[in-house]
Formats: C-alpha cells, sequence, structure tokens
C-alpha cells in the first residue's frame, strides 16, 4: 500500500507541474478573427465590384462579334 501511495502521489507531482503547460496554450482567446473575416470579405467585395465593368464590356464585344452584320448596319 505504501508503494502505491508513492507512486500516485510522484505522478500527481508530476501532472501538476506539466498541466499548466498544457493549460497555457489554449488560454489566450480573442475574437478577432471575426473582424479579420470581415476586412477580407469587404476586400473581396471591392475586387468583385471593379471586375464587373471587364465582364459586361467582354460580354459586349462577344455579342458584338456573334451578331449578324445585317443588325448592326439597321442600327446605325
Amino acid at each position: 500500500m505504501k508503494k502505491i501511495t508513492q507512486i500516485a502521489l510522484s505522478g500527481i507531482v508530476l501532472l501538476s507541474t506539466v498541466m499548466p503547460a498544457f493549460a497555457a496554450t489554449g488560454a489566450r482567446e480573442d475574437n478577432s478573427m471575426t473582424l479579420v473575416y470581415i476586412f477580407l470579405g469587404v476586400c473581396g467585395l471591392i475586387i468583385f465590384l471593379q471586375l464587373i465593368p471587364v465582364f459586361a464590356l467582354g460580354f459586349g464585344m462577344i455579342k458584338g462579334l456573334f451578331s449578324r452584320k445585317g443588325d448592326a448596319a439597321q442600327n446605325h
């Protein structure tokens, strides 16, 4: 019984010295990730909004290339 008590006591001492190291890894908790995601979303929205005229111009060019010649002459 004395041997089991010594092993248990040494195990408790070992765990009590190791546990703060495990607790310190997840102890710092900040909620700035939400702000980071909002910032990245706004940046993505700005880039997307700047690409809309490019797509409209490309669509107009492709539409002009594949339209019939008679339609273009009647519009002028």
